[in-house]
């Protein structure tokens, strides 16, 4: 109480540094508000995905997009496809665990009878529980599923809402054509909502997703999916209802320790991003 009335008697003989100090406090607390609202509002209220805060990322560090077996510096945030099968059968604690492409890459492009060139647009693999994972439905059509994501099974293919709407003007016919993706015939499948931005929050998310175990049929000349010391997938899991995440994490069971890293909750680390 002492030390609280000699403040307010200094205060009181120094006006006007009282009256800038004050005015100082209130631009930075409404400034920090107003920041804080426009970012729950915009990213993290209006995420198109279901239950934000069950989602964790393997690791804290954003690597792209190949990386060897040991050359990840203090964890592993990127891994190979046998090791995300791993993970997903022997994670506890996670009702699902999904993988896909570290980066994007360019695809050429062109719908099956139509006499124009190809055009660039991007693409990523991603794992047929993808979009379930995120708890997303197609705007029209239907998304990748486990049985889309399996050895020799009919490459199909999921379109973003944008290049559906911008491109071919919402045509309700692009929803099971044939398009030509690197020369590799894909039927696409359905149509993501318009909210969804991508695994990272993209300002252009990807055009095209394709299930991983089409990447060999897309890169014939040099797959990348039976490499075990090829690390170029992303991890994002999520954790089932009411779960504490710490002992999923430190159960996952691989014997090196680099691997038992912490997630981050997936909106925290987009909105670095």
């Amino acid at each position: 109480m002492q030390d609280t009335r000699h403040a307010l008697r200094s205060l009181r003989k120094s006006p006007a540094f009282t009256i800038t100090t004050v005015l100082i406090l209130a631009l930075g607390i409404g400034a920090t508000t107003s920041i804080f609202t426009l970012v729950y509002a915009v990213l993290l209220k209006s995420l198109a995905v279901a239950n934000p805060n069950e989602l964790y990322k393997l690791g804290k560090e954003a690597r792209c997009c190949y990386q060897g077996g040991y050359s990840q510096d203090n964890e592993f945030s990127l891994v190979s496809y046998d090791l995300y099968k791993y993970f997903r059968g022997n994670t506890k604690g996670f009702s699902g665990l999904a993988a896909f492409e570290a980066g994007r890459q360019l695809f050429g492009v062109r719908r099956k009878g139509v006499s124009e060139p190809a055009q660039s647009y991007s693409g990523e693999f991603v794992s047929g529980n993808y979009f379930s994972m995120f708890g997303i439905r197609a705007y029209a059509g239907r998304t990748l599923t486990a049985s889309d994501d399996q050895p020799n099974a009919p490459p199909a293919a999921v379109m973003s809402y944008r290049l559906w709407q911008q491109r071919y003007g919402s045509d309700p016919s692009v929803i099971g054509s044939i398009f030509d993706i690197d020369e590799k015939p894909f039927t696409v499948v359905g149509i993501t909502p318009p909210g969804f931005f991508g695994d990272q929050l993209r300002d252009s998310p990807p055009d095209f997703f394709l299930p991983l175990n089409t990447e060999p049929f897309v890169e014939a000349a040099n797959p990348d999916l039976d490499k075990a010391d090829t690390h170029w997938l992303d991890l994002i899991g999520r954790i089932q209802p009411g779960a504490d995440p710490a002992p999923a994490i430190s159960g996952c069971g691989w014997p090196l320790a680099q691997i038992a890293a912490t997630f981050w909750r997936w909106f925290s680390v987009a909105l670095l991003l």
